[in-house]
């Protein structure tokens, strides 16, 4: 039975492999199907028989799902405990997963990838919150830094599993493959999670709250995917966004009464975990610009094919994969803010040097920039993370996971969208003056990257500022 004194559970060696085993896990397969189907969209497109255009929703839906469920279930696991969460996210994954391998058509693909991001974003929400519930202060660093490398793997390992899949087994293959590891995670969280304790049991669960949470956020990634991709006329979209933000606005009127709220905004009063999400989010809003735009420069400016392009944008995920180790010792030494103010700046070298890309630019110097991009993600995330989940109860870690889920994943999105739409904006007055379509390239580039800038540095005045986190 569920005991307060029993808050803090012992930082066994058993306990601490377990939660980095399953969160690891549960990120792990999250990660891995938001890249490894992208390169499958041809294939699919042609085997169903249906648009590209279609075929696109397969991603958008899996990431649409996530980000609008994200904060709910971060606070549902307060409730319900980390057993339930993770046992029913591994089994609704896996059947999402398998129903999307025997799709008789697109329809039924982008239904059956709802279900699965679903089943994604409970594995998602909780990670932190396992790992800083299982690790003591002055490890905490350390555990979330292989939760930033498994992320880390399942971004450099998607694209290349997803097309040697797809060449010798098919692309029903590659959900498939999702059953037999989701079932391993099934295993160990009925085994091992049971006895972590449930951080809120009397926790209550605000159903306007959370509808009018997942709506809000729901309409909110509809309207910035159809921005950054000019998949609607502009009076629709305003209107999706019109209406996302009433229902965030009755989110947060439900917020002010205590008997409707869901996360508690009080929980932004504090200073170290406010300043640290504010910063995340830019810092991702800054990211998203670099993966994005870099494979047109790659493609259309180098002249590279696609097979190069990725080997390039694998640069990021590498260097962050040996950088987090690092990072996250130096965190739990260091007060984090340092760590990742320091991360920034290196972002904002890297970012730098990119307004100097032009036709004649070597791919040397294009590898330099996204080193340094590569390794600045790496000193800025796990430390970041870690003051944030630092900052706050333990029994609001679930709260505080979801959030950072949420935070980071809605900095891509509105990153993604704003960096294409603001790109293509630039580019066509450059044309519309009379410039050639590659200096035209160029100078939007360029101009892009002004801003992300800007953008960084608002983010590393953040980080700097928050004030000191708990490292013990």
């Amino acid at each position: 039975m569920y005991n307060k004194l029993s808050m803090n559970l012992p930082a066994t060696g058993t306990n601490k492999r377990t939660a980095l085993v399953i969160a690891g896990l549960g990120a792990f397969l999250g990660t891995l199907d938001s890249s490894i189907v992208n390169v499958s969209l041809p294939t699919i497109s042609s085997a169903l028989k249906t648009t590209i255009d279609l075929t696109g929703w397969v991603v958008l839906s899996y990431s649409i799902a996530i980000v609008s469920l994200l904060l709910v279930f971060g606070a549902w696991a307060e409730k319900k405990g980390f057993s339930f969460i993770y046992f029913y996210g591994f089994l609704i994954f896996i059947a999402g997963s398998f129903l999307c391998g025997v799709s008789p058509n697109i329809v039924f693909l982008i239904l059956s990838r709802t279900l699965q991001g679903i089943g994604a974003a409970l594995l998602m929400a909780v990670g932190p919150a396992l790992i800083t519930q299982s690790f003591p202060g002055n490890e905490r660093g350390r555990g979330l830094s292989v939760i930033g490398m498994v992320v880390a793997t399942g971004l450099m390992l998607g694209p290349p599993l997803g097309g040697f899949v797809i060449g010798w087994l098919g692309w029903r293959w590659i959900f498939f493959i999702n059953v037999p590891i989701g079932i391993i995670g099934i295993l160990l969280a009925a085994k091992y999670l049971s006895s972590f304790p449930i951080l809120n049991p009397h926790r209550k669960i605000s159903i306007p709250g959370a509808g009018s949470l997942a709506a809000g956020l729901f309409l909110m990634m509809i309207s910035i995917f159809l921005y950054g991709r000019e998949a609607a006329g502009t009076h629709y979209i305003i209107f999706v966004f019109l209406i996302a933000a009433i229902f965030l606005g009755l989110f947060i009127y439900f917020e002010n009464n205590p008997r409707t709220r869901l996360i508690g905004l009080e929980i932004f009063k504090n200073r170290v975990f406010s300043f640290s999400s504010a910063a995340m989010f830019l810092v991702f809003v800054s990211l998203a610009s670099v993966t994005i735009l870099m494979p047109f420069y790659l493609e259309q400016v180098k002249l590279l094919q696609p097979q190069q392009v990725g080997l390039y944008l694998m640069i990021v995920p590498i260097c962050t994969f040996f950088i987090s180790p690092l990072a996250g010792y130096l965190s739990d030494k260091l007060q984090p803010r340092i760590i990742s103010t320091f991360g920034v700046m290196i972002m904002i070298s890297g970012i730098f040097m990119i307004r100097f890309f032009n036709i004649e630019t070597s791919l040397f110097q294009v590898s330099s920039v996204l080193v340094l991009i590569g390794v600045g993600i790496g000193f800025f995330s796990t430390p970041n993370t870690s003051s944030i989940m630092g900052a706050v109860e333990r029994q609001r870690l679930g709260t505080a996971s979801g959030i950072i889920a949420t935070n980071r994943t809605l900095g891509i999105a509105f990153g993604v969208g704003l960096a294409v739409a603001a790109f293509e904006y630039f580019k066509n007055n450059f044309i519309d003056s009379g410039i050639d379509t590659i200096e035209a390239f160029i100078k939007s580039y360029r101009s892009i990257y002004n801003y992300v800038i800007i953008i960084l540095i608002f983010g590393m005045i953040f980080s700097l500022v928050r004030g000191k986190a708990k490292i013990n």
